[in-house]
């Protein structure tokens, strides 16, 4: 009897390890936080909280939005946009704007909760900069 209880609970632990093994998810990444990039193919947004890249600068120079804003980035030029936030070349002042890599007539979003003033610019072409204000 002993050795038929011992014999069962090999058999209930190895179909526990089974079930585990077999039911592990395929990728062990993490889900995204809510506030990281969601990437959009919606070139037709424009909302008031849309900063839209023509390949020289972006538009509005200055948004102004409250903390837990989502916030769009259009890139309507005919070049990769990398939209990233100050300083260049670490993006370290507001990590919630590193959007990334924008291809031409695509967009992504990001939701900003650090509140401040804070820089962005293309990392590609540094020199185009704006501001975002997060109250």
């Amino acid at each position: 009897m002993k050795a038929f209880i011992i014999g069962l609970a090999a058999v209930v632990i190895i179909g526990v390890g089974a079930y585990v093994v077999l039911h592990k998810p395929a990728s062990t990444t993490p889900s995204p936080a809510p506030s990281q990039v969601q990437a959009r193919d919606d070139s037709s947004h424009n909302s008031p909280n849309t900063i839209t890249f023509d390949g020289d600068h972006f538009s509005p120079a200055t948004l102004t939005v409250s903390a837990g804003t989502t916030v769009t980035v259009k890139n309507s030029s005919s070049q990769e946009l990398q939209f990233d936030s100050d300083p260049h070349p670490v993006h370290t002042d507001d990590t919630d704007l590193n959007a990334g890599t924008i291809d031409p007539g695509h967009s992504q979003t990001f939701t900003v909760e650090k509140t401040g003033t804070f820089g962005y610019h293309d990392h590609l072409n540094p020199s185009i900069q704006g501001t975002i204000i997060i109250k």
